[in-house]
């Protein structure tokens, strides 16, 4: 799929989040799929994923899975236009926007990515707690259809980011996996969610001059 992407106009979403708007060459995204994650999200990602280091994380299999484009021009009303571009997230210098990776039937690189980052979040649960029954990847997946199922149902779709977090943070109802294992009441369901605060994140319709937008080091065309 990315030798046929050349760019793509994103736009900022009332939840402050990416979601493409417009592609080129005609090619088509699956609405699943249409969150792109920005430098920001990004980084929290490989924050978080940073506790997956000791179980196999694979820098490969994370690079494969995304689709990278670097901003190329503002435009008006909270969009972007960004362009396909061959750096490498991990490594690059500049800031990059990523698009999942997927193939025909929700298959490819990012539903790898996925499968992977499930598999290794159920080694470092398992190793932490002691459960009377094993976490195994068909609870996580579970627990993410069943939280997702009322967005769903309002025909809201969930951004790639949200998936990736949920998958990251999930630890089962009344643990805690710092306390390696130690029953809490009082944080029977304490996921806590990454929020781009609206305040920092804020976009005028005809200036994009917020302090953290232009760390994104726009290149006009």
């Amino acid at each position: 799929m990315s030798e046929k992407i050349e760019w793509s106009i994103i736009e900022l979403g009332d939840d402050y989040k990416w979601w493409v708007k417009k592609i080129s060459n005609d090619v088509s995204i699956d609405a699943d799929y249409a969150g792109m994650i920005d430098p920001r999200q990004f980084e929290h990602i490989m924050e978080l994923s940073a506790s997956l280091l000791g179980y196999g994380l694979r820098n490969e299999i994370i690079e494969s899975a995304f689709l990278k484009f670097r901003i190329a021009s503002e435009l008006q009303n909270r969009q972007a236009r960004v362009e396909f571009t061959p750096m490498k997230a991990l490594s690059s210098e500049e800031p990059l926007f990523l698009l999942p990776n997927v193939i025909a039937d929700n298959e490819g690189p990012y539903a790898e990515f996925i499968d992977h980052i499930i598999r290794l979040r159920v080694k470092l649960l398992n190793e932490l707690i002691d459960f009377k029954v094993p976490v195994d990847a068909e609870e996580i997946e579970e627990s993410m259809r069943e939280k997702y199922q009322e967005k769903y149902v309002e025909g809201n779709n969930i951004h790639i980011f949200d998936e990736i977090v949920d998958i990251l943070e999930f630890t089962p109802a009344g643990y805690d996996a710092i306390k390696r294992g130690e029953f809490d009441e009082e944080e029977e369901d304490n996921e806590e969610s990454y929020a781009i605060e609206d305040e920092a994140f804020e976009v005028e319709e005809e200036n994009w001059d917020n302090e953290e937008l232009q760390k994104l080091e726009i290149v006009e065309q």
